[in-house]
């Protein structure tokens, strides 16, 4: 029994599965493991490869965490990202895109910057991973 219910927390803990049950939610999830500037678990929580769309900059990465740099943002003053905001556009069996308005924290939490993003998801396997971003703006990546 005590095995039968290890596995199952370890099912529902895994950091990138992103056992939402839904894709706003996954994507609040999201947040929480950027946050935790855990590439792993970040990469864990994308699909491959992720595409991310930053004002005219495109950049196409093996998993979303692999386009960031974490020491960079922690350099330029970034403590943690908040959603602000965030709204469903549309979602089916196979993909999802979420609407969020998000910033970025200091130490302090002194905004650094607030953006405006649309998120893909798609849904492999029942689990919600992030696809591509896309922002009409700068925004660091850390590099």
């Amino acid at each position: 029994m005590k095995h039968i219910i290890t596995t199952l927390l370890l099912t529902l803990l895994v950091p990138g599965s992103l056992w939402a049950q839904n894709p706003e939610e996954a994507l609040y999830k999201y947040f929480e493991l950027f946050n935790s500037a855990d590439k792993e678990a970040i990469n864990e929580a994308s699909d491959s490869p992720f595409v991310f769309l930053i004002g005219n900059n495109k950049t196409v990465s093996e998993y979303y965490g692999d386009s960031v740099d974490f020491e960079g943002l922690k350099k330029q003053g970034w403590a943690y990202s908040k959603i602000n905001e965030s709204e469903l556009i549309y979602s089916d069996e196979l993909s999802a895109m979420v609407d969020v308005n998000f910033s970025r924290l200091d130490k302090d939490e002194e905004v650094l910057s607030t953006t405006n993003a649309t998120y893909l998801l798609i849904n492999k396997e029942g689990k919600w991973l992030l696809k591509a971003g896309f922002i009409n703006s700068n925004l660091s990546l850390g590099k």
